[in-house]
């Protein structure tokens, strides 16, 4: 019985010891397998704050700006960070100028940044970023996906092979309406995407509305200066003297005869080594060294001189045909009443003969607002040459159909003044040329009605 007893407990703590064995191998080998199929310990999460605008006019996506905050972790270089946008956005069409970085401390040196179809990578080659480093992310011309709603992007950030996750941010998407979705067909047609790019003309807008205004300022100051330089002229060309005729006659067949890209050129580049303008810009003092929208006071008086000139030739040749127009008995009436000569000028021939030319004095207006366009040629920032850097950097041509639209905002309307106001001005000198009530009949229905306003066809305007 003793014998039994033994017998049974050896075997019972053999059975006990493989027992064991096989509990201990099978721990071990699911820890094993553990280590092999289980993931790399992932970076600690970090927050990720991130907001998108949008198109108004699109509901596309405008700047995606994302703020990101580099975890703890032991890192050697090259350190990766990965955007992983989905698919449908289109992370591998952005170009390099799209995609910007940069740190608020400027403690770390510029990443190598690229676009594929894993969405946007930000590599740095030359250190790695010390934790807690805040990274300000810019992101443009990503595309929209067409289902509307929240989309979640995964951040990836670690050694470049083992990028581990960092966190996670969303855009919402909002619902497009139906003129949205109409632009937004625009943008997938080749064609209309590069002349009639809502998106591209919509971000135009600010910078060419800053040129427009330049345009125009120095418009009125180049007409305002023009009008009685012109009128000058007239009178020199109308003279009986030749020492003051001939000088006059010759200077407008110059301006008139030459490009004004020209002539813009030579004065504009070529004033500055008169002494007599450096003496008159250091004169001026402060009156020579504003700005507006980084254009300086002296490239506005250098565009001014050009614009005012050349337009003074035109309008010398419209007040001369315009003074010519008036009945030589009014003056001869006015000398009669004891007026002197330029009383009778200034007091019954010029206040007729901008009667008579007032249209075509607007025409020229018209002709020297698109003129204005011809300074882009000097570095002059107007509506063009607004339209043109824009045009450089989308490499689209949408901002000068944009720029067309801010000069037919004023040339249009300009456009339909005039002609009501030389029809007014026909009935005013005539009693003819009214408001047409139908075809005329009788047998001077196809005789021209004889009209005394100046044409500008008569002064041979551009």
């Amino acid at each position: 019985m003793p014998e039994t007893d033994g017998e049974d407990t050896h075997t019972m703590f053999a059975d006990g010891r493989t027992l064991h064995m096989r509990c201990a191998a099978a721990v071990a080998l699911l820890l094993l397998l553990v280590s092999i199929l289980a993931p790399l310990p992932a970076v600690a999460a970090t927050d990720i704050v991130a907001e998108a605008s949008f198109v108004p006019i699109t509901a596309t996506i405008d700047v995606l700006d994302v703020s990101f905050t580099v975890p703890p972790g032991e890192f050697q270089t090259p350190v990766d960070l990965l955007i992983e946008f989905p698919p449908e956005m289109n992370a591998a069409g952005l170009r390099g100028t799209g995609m910007r970085l940069s740190d608020k401390g400027d403690t770390v040196r510029p990443p190598a940044i690229s676009a594929s179809e894993k969405g946007v990578t930000f590599s740095f080659t030359a250190s790695v970023p010390p934790a807690g480093t805040v990274f300000d992310i810019q992101v443009l011309g990503l595309a929209t996906p067409e289902q509307a709603g929240p989309v979640v992007v995964p951040v990836k950030y670690g050694e470049a092979g083992s990028l581990q996750p960092a966190g996670e941010f969303t855009i919402d998407i909002p619902k497009a309406n139906i003129l949205q979705r109409v632009f937004r067909g625009m943008e997938k047609t080749p064609f209309l995407h590069q002349f009639f790019s809502p998106t591209i003309i919509w971000g135009s807008l600010p910078l060419l509305w800053r040129g427009f205004q330049v345009a125009v300022l120095i418009l009125f100051v180049s007409y305002a200066f023009g009008i009685p330089l012109g009128l000058t002229f007239a009178f020199m060309k109308m003279s009986r003297l030749a020492i003051v005729r001939i000088p006059a006659t010759v200077a407008i067949d110059i301006i008139r005869g030459t490009p004004m890209l020209v002539q813009l050129l030579l004065v504009y580049f070529g004033i500055t080594y008169l002494p007599a303008w450096n003496s008159l810009m250091s004169a001026l003092g402060p009156l020579a060294e504003w700005q507006i929208y980084a254009i300086s006071a002296t490239q506005f008086f250098r565009a001014i001189i050009v614009l005012s000139v050349n337009s003074s030739a035109y309008m010398a040749e419209i007040f001369r045909a315009g003074i010519q127009s008036i009945h030589k008995g009014q003056l001869e009436a006015a000398r009669s009443l004891g007026m002197s000569w330029p009383q009778a000028m200034a007091y019954v021939i010029v206040p007729q003969t901008v009667r008579r030319v007032l249209p075509t004095m607007m025409s020229e207006f018209i002709l020297l607002f698109k003129d204005t366009s011809i300074l882009f040629a000097v570095g002059i920032f107007e509506l063009t040459l607004q339209a043109r850097t824009i045009q450089a950097a989308k490499f689209n041509m949408s901002p000068y159909i944009a720029a067309a639209g801010f000069y037919l905002m004023l040339t249009v309307p300009l456009g339909r003044f005039v002609a009501r106001l030389e029809q007014r001005l026909s009935v005013a000198e005539t009693g003819r040329g009214g408001k047409k009530r139908g075809k005329p009949k009788g047998p001077l229905a196809d005789k021209p009605v004889p009209e005394e306003v100046i044409s500008a066809t008569e002064v041979g305007l551009r």
